[in-house]
């Protein structure tokens, strides 16, 4: 059985009259009319439309496109942004996480609190030895 071709319509300058493209059920319906069955026209169908999309996307005009090209440009920084805020949230911890933070915090700051009169108290003796021997040696 020799198998019809429909013309789809093309990518380029539009028609003065609009012209309604077939839905997928009027393809079908269409192919079934010629004597294929329901499975057949549906495979039929789907071979037109991505032979269709196929030549415009290797026709080179969306790579000239100036909204296909902004539109892209736009959606790849919309995405970086996202990606960028996303690491930033990822990256900042949660409330307990923060509790746990202040906890430890607060406990290194009160062991160092308590260290420090132990640590202070001896170097100043030192220091006042220090400054007592060198007043008191001849010179």
């Amino acid at each position: 059985m020799e198998s019809p071709n429909i013309t789809l319509p093309t990518a380029g300058p539009k028609p003065s009259k609009k012209m309604k493209l077939p839905t997928a059920k009027e393809l079908i319906s269409h192919y079934e009319s010629r004597g294929m069955d329901s499975q057949e026209a549906s495979m039929k169908v789907i071979e037109d439309l991505q032979k269709a999309l196929f030549s415009v996307v290797s026709s080179g005009r969306g790579k000239h496109d100036k909204l296909l090209t902004e539109s892209s440009r736009k959606i790849d920084a919309i995405s970086n942004r996202l990606t960028i805020l996303d690491m930033k949230l990822d990256s900042k911890p949660g409330y307990i996480e923060t509790f746990a933070i202040g906890l430890a915090s607060g406990a290194a700051l009160k062991g160092i609190g308590a260290l420090v009169p132990h640590v202070i108290a001896p170097l100043g003796n030192i220091w006042n030895s220090v400054s007592s021997a060198i007043q008191s040696s001849p010179q």
